[in-house]
């Protein structure tokens, strides 16, 4: 039975509002949509792009790029001979859209044979660390959602009849092809031909015990312990374009004793043990920032930024790494907060730019001009529920708790509702709070009829809420409780496609989680970033809500800019004091 928030008085304004979007509707407008479609990061030509249930189509060209017109709410479907189709709803604002396409995978669905609790004496010695693929960058984590998916074949599957590796690896990989390359030498191929001009650009490369080779080193099978196949771009990432072909990892029985006999590397303080890097460390540094290193006071400052403005005026990430630069490096909060009014000028009209900077202004504390730009979101996208419940949230936050409440009625106005999924499910948990806490604040006067209303996992000493600017960032957030247990939301089309519909067609990109047992231990919060299918970073704000679902609960907002793609980063640490450490 889904939860829901009934009030008796808005019955008929729901009713009759809905009604009258029946009539007058006009010709939908056409998005000029326009991108590129790659793969490992190649450009791939011949890509057939059309519009879904239409005679609309194009092809992308040699360069990958493609354009094409579709009204909102359409679905553009990418597909090529292969590869996995990709689907895309158009939204209002749909513009850009860059594809990654992966490989169609046809593998059969790994069978588990559940047995009883006895320990299982066929059981491999180093099963655990099987999960832990060592390579000449470091290690790789099978489990992890940022590497995905890999094949291990173990020495006693191995083709003992073969004359070389590739021979005997032969029928347990599926090989796109073996073929010589300009030097003559054997190479494999484990991906389809991007490079009409370059085949061997997509050839597959060896990792044999930490070194690089085109084409294996003679081996003998009784040398071999084990061979991890890694195809998809997430998993070759390390290697660069290098390994755009894929790689075939093989670890030797003689590297195997020798990481037994040197044993354990001493752990790096740096990093968790679910291998995530602070966010401090990571420095992605633009190179603009060079020029206003040197600069010592506000008017040059302000010269200097002025003549790079001019340069990036198309860019909203520039005028808010500047804003950043000014306050955190120079010291100079003034001149920040007048690069940030100046990019509200400039980016009126991108719904998700305005929508990162009410980010930044609410991470300092100034709610009030985030409620203005929340205000000229509803304007722009007044189809869009989250423009509802980010202005009624920027309204809390700033005491303002009666134009909160009014503004969530007016969410319930525009035809939503308040269920169990999604962003409903948040306005449910922040709707609950003002009636059953802020009452008297808000000047709630409704003769609410509520069903099933409590606050949910009141008993929770942390609630964070997580919300991004653009629904096409695909990334996943990691949380690890304080026994090492981890869970995972994952935010990409390959794995949660039904998720990304939902928030296109219902209009929100937040979620919201609870954090329980904090007396027990640390809790972690850590993300891979996997990238966007448009040109500019994604802006994630992360709002903590401290002893939730009490009168005095406080909040604590941080807002991070995800740029890097395949960078697993720590972004939140939560212990039983209920301190927060941003990384």
């Amino acid at each position: 039975m889904k939860k829901q928030i009934l009030f008796k008085f808005l019955l008929l304004t729901i009713v009759v509002g809905n009604s009258t979007h029946s009539f007058g509707q006009s010709k939908p407008r056409l998005n000029k949509i326009s991108g590129y479609v790659t793969y490992n990061e190649f450009p791939l030509e011949l890509v057939k792009v059309e519009i879904k249930d239409s005679k609309v189509k194009t092809t992308t060209n040699r360069k990958g790029y493609y354009r094409i017109e579709a009204p909102e709410k359409a679905v553009i479907q990418f597909s090529f001979k292969g590869m996995k189709p990709v689907e895309v709803i158009v939204e209002d604002i749909t513009k850009y859209l860059n594809i990654g396409m992966v490989d169609e995978v046809n593998d059969l669905e790994t069978v588990v044979i559940k047995t009883n609790n006895k320990k299982n004496k066929f059981r491999d010695e180093d099963e655990e660390d099987d999960q832990n693929i060592e390579t000449a960058y470091g290690t790789i984590n099978k489990k992890s959602v940022s590497y995905g998916k890999m094949k291990t074949i173990k020495s006693n599957s191995l083709n003992i009849q073969g004359s070389d590796l590739i021979e005997t690896l032969s029928g347990l990989i599926n090989y796109q092809g073996v073929e010589y390359d300009s030097r003559r030498i054997k190479r494999v191929r484990l991906v389809p031909n991007l490079s009409i001009s370059n085949p061997e650009e997509s050839l597959a490369i060896w990792d044999i015990d930490g070194s690089i080779y085109d084409d294996p080193p003679n081996l003998r099978v009784g040398e071999i312990d084990k061979v991890t196949v890694i195809r998809s771009v997430s998993g070759t990432t390390k290697y660069g374009m290098r390994g755009s072909g894929g790689v075939i990892v093989v670890r030797t029985k003689g590297a195997k004793l020798k990481k037994k006999k040197g044993g354990k590397n001493k752990a790096n303080k740096n990093i968790y043990a679910t291998g995530s890097v602070p966010y401090s460390t990571i420095k992605l540094t633009p190179s603009y920032f060079s020029i206003l290193d040197t600069v010592t006071n506000d008017k040059e400052a302000y010269k200097s930024y002025s003549a790079l403005a001019e340069k990036n005026k198309n860019s909203p990430s520039f005028f808010m790494d500047m804003a950043r630069y000014f306050k955190t490096e120079k010291q100079l909060d003034t001149l920040s907060l007048k690069v940030l009014s100046e990019a509200e000028v400039l980016f009126k009209d991108d719904p998700e730019a305005l929508k990162a900077i009410a980010y930044i202004y609410q991470e300092r504390g100034l709610h009030q001009k985030a409620i203005g730009l929340y205000t000229m979101l509803i304007e722009l996208r007044p189809s869009y529920s989250q423009s509802f419940r980010d202005l009624a949230n920027a309204y809390a936050a700033n005491k303002e708790y009666k134009k909160a409440w009014n503004t969530y009625l007016q969410y319930l106005q525009a035809g939503n509702y308040v269920l169990e999924g999604g962003i409903e499910k948040m306005v449910h948990s922040e709707m609950s709070f003002l009636y059953l806490k802020k009452k008297n604040a808000s000047g709630i006067r409704e003769n609410a009829e509520i069903k099933n209303l409590n606050l949910e996992n009141a008993e929770s000493d942390i609630r964070v809420v997580f919300e991004w600017n653009t629904t096409e960032a695909e990334f996943a957030i990691e949380f690890v409780d304080p026994e090492s247990r981890s869970f995972a939301f994952e935010h990409s089309q390959e794995k949660n496609n039904d998720r990304i519909v939902d928030e296109k067609l219902r209009g929100y990109s937040s979620n919201e989680f609870y954090l329980y047992d904090l007396a027990k231990g640390n809790w972690f919060i850590n993300i891979t970033y996997q990238g966007n299918k448009k040109y500019e970073p994604t802006y994630l704000k992360a709002t903590v809500y401290r002893n939730w679902g009490r009168i005095n609960q406080t909040q604590e907002i941080k807002v991070f800019k995800l740029q890097r793609k395949e960078y697993k980063m720590g972004l939140l640490k939560f212990n039983s004091k209920l301190s927060t450490a941003g990384y």
